[in-house]
């Protein structure tokens, strides 16, 4: 089946950097990243898939090709020539401590969780900081609703997380239920799931798509965990329009680089802090601090201000740790180009 641009989320923005760049190359979007080369959609030239070589290898990880990216291709040789600027990017500090890239020109994220023993708020709270951050919308979706007798219990907590944030819960199994999702699957859209393991990210991508595309497993009946199905990130083309990117389960999303989705993830709480008598307030032992007085009055719960304290924390050494580590590239770097020119 032949693929157009428009099909897989070409826009306008991406026609304008096309237009100041070599007119031969051709651009194509990046649909799967494998060990030593890319999937991707529409073809160039007969090339489907295409090698990534050492160079690109060689610089820094934000540089690199990842799912979702536009690129420019040689049609002669099938070559990565240029990657296009992105609109959005979502990524994490790895457990390694590398920054990993989850995807690129992302317009919409459903945050999946599932309603047993998996639902977390500090998790969706990691994931609302990220997208947010990319300036990207965030949906909650909130699965296997079949399964426990109050799913308005789970839409209430997550209701504490921002009251203008669009939250369903579906069985992700039933097209009917999973059909109000297809309000963000219109045509050039991209959709990106992020969840853990086991929470019907999978099952929610065949249920869009009208079949089995992605391989499902269920859960370990004994603590309701996940077990890893999706083995890499993919975008499929969705039948109501758009694209859809399930990836792996990721337990661990430790933040880098969002202190802005921070700030846009707990804006209660900087709402709050905004009528402290300090403007340097801890909101701990301070007088007159507005953030304590609404815990006090019930209007903010002490695990949503001790979960913001610690993302805070988290985004400012990772990020720190991130330029640290940087900047020792730069100067190793300096140091191989001064030893070659020796």
């Amino acid at each position: 089946m032949d693929v157009t641009l428009e099909q897989v989320g070409w826009k306008p923005v991406f026609a304008q950097q096309l237009a100041q760049l070599d007119a031969q190359l051709q651009p194509t979007r990046v649909i799967a990243v494998h060990r030593t080369g890319l999937s991707i959609a529409p073809e160039v030239n007969g090339f489907s898939d295409i090698p990534v070589g050492g160079r690109w290898f060689a610089l820094p990880v934000d540089e690199r090709p990842t799912v979702g990216d536009w690129v420019l291709v040689d049609p002669h040789t099938g070559s990565l020539k240029v990657i296009l600027e992105r609109t959005s990017i979502i990524e994490r500090l790895a457990p390694s401590g590398e920054l990993q890239l989850i995807a690129a020109n992302i317009d919409t994220a459903f945050l999946v969780t599932s309603c047993n023993e998996d639902f977390s708020l500090a998790r969706l709270e990691r994931y609302l900081t990220a997208v947010l951050d990319a300036g990207i919308q965030a949906v909650i979706v909130l699965t296997k609703a079949d399964l426990v007798d109050e799913a308005d219990d789970y839409v209430d907590q997550v209701r504490s997380l921002g009251a203008d944030l669009p939250i369903y819960a579906v069985n992700a199994l039933d097209a009917a239920d999973v059909e109000a999702l297809t309000a963000w699957a219109t045509r050039g859209q991209s959709i990106a799931l992020l969840g853990s393991s086991g929470v019907g990210k999978s099952t929610l991508v065949n249920t869009m798509m009208g079949e089995n595309i992605q391989l499902t497993r269920a859960a370990r009946e004994d603590d309701a965990k996940g077990r890893h199905t999706t083995t890499h990130r993919s975008i499929h083309m969705l039948p109501q329009g758009g694209v859809i990117l399930d990836s792996p389960g990721m337990r661990e999303f430790q933040l880098a680089n969002v202190e802005q989705g921070v700030a846009s993830a707990f804006s209660d709480v900087a709402e709050l802090a905004s009528h402290c008598r300090f403007n340097d307030c801890g909101h701990e032992t301070e007088p007159g601090c507005a953030v304590r007085a609404a815990i006090v009055e019930g209007e903010l719960d002490e695990r949503r201000l001790q979960s913001y304290f610690k993302l805070l924390r988290e985004e400012q050494f990772n990020t720190e740790s991130i330029a640290e580590r940087h900047a020792r590239m730069r100067a190793f770097g300096k140091k191989v180009k001064a030893h070659k020119k020796k």
